[in-house]
């Protein structure tokens, strides 16, 4: 949360159409600060299934869910691919 904290106080614009959710939705991964900044419509996080370290945190998928934002996870959707082109952005 360190390096999200010093990216938003120099000002640095980190808006984007997606995020890639850090440290596989860990509690101490993206701040609701951070999310709010990014302001992402599509959020992804590469996770194992029933991993042993209970990722993504409950917190974290909460302030996804509060500000409308479309989760993918690995452990739930598989592969998850960005295809673009200068016109348009699809997830599959």
């Amino acid at each position: 949360k360190s390096v999200e904290r010093d990216l938003i106080e120099k000002g640095i614009d980190v808006d984007s159409d997606i995020l890639k959710v850090a440290h596989h939705g860990s509690k101490t991964s993206s701040s609701e600060e951070f999310i709010k900044a990014v302001s992402p419509q599509e959020a992804i996080i590469s996770v194992g299934k029933d991993n042993k370290y209970g990722h993504p945190h409950r917190e974290v998928l909460e302030t996804l869910a509060k500000y409308g934002i479309n989760i993918l996870r690995t452990d739930l959707n598989g592969d998850i691919k960005i295809i673009c082109d200068s016109q348009s952005l699809k997830l599959k």
